[in-house]
């Protein structure tokens, strides 16, 4: 249990929300959360077209546990990393943002042949909004954990 525990913190960091990324966007309020559901021609959920998901934006906590959080990049390689950031946006976790690292594997999907997967348990907080950040650019992306 501590070894989980241990390894959970080495992967996810948790700090408050001073000196958070600031956004253009407007954030769902504490009350509703509006996960991300624009899809483009081949089906990604995607808000710009470069940054995506492969499946859902929302999850059940119980699920989310097991399930992986696919993210998509436009022109990403074998390899490539990245530096995820998740900003709690709907102020209904006790973490207000959770980072961490994840790297490019071969994973057929409509925008190439790799794919980033992250995972949902770092986030995992039931009825958590989420915006996501992507080596410090806002994707545009929102995920919500369901209750």
């Amino acid at each position: 249990m501590r070894a989980a525990l241990a390894l959970m913190l080495l992967m996810a960091g948790c700090g408050s929300s001073h000196g958070a990324a600031d956004s253009s966007a407007p954030a769902p309020s504490a009350t509703r959360c509006e996960p991300t559901s624009s899809r483009d021609a081949a089906g990604v959920l995607t808000a710009n077209g470069t940054f995506g998901v492969l499946g859902d934006t929302a999850m059940s906590s119980a699920t989310a546990m097991n399930e992986p959080l696919v993210i998509v990049h436009r022109g990403a390689k074998e390899q490539d990393q990245l530096a995820l950031r998740f900003d709690d946006i709907g102020h209904s976790s006790p973490a207000t943002w959770v980072s961490y690292g994840v790297v490019a594997r071969d994973r057929e999907n409509p925008w190439g042949a790799v794919a980033f997967e992250a995972g949902w348990k770092p986030i995992g907080f039931a009825g958590s909004c989420w915006r996501v950040l992507a080596n410090g650019e806002d994707t545009g992306l929102v995920l919500f954990v369901r209750p």
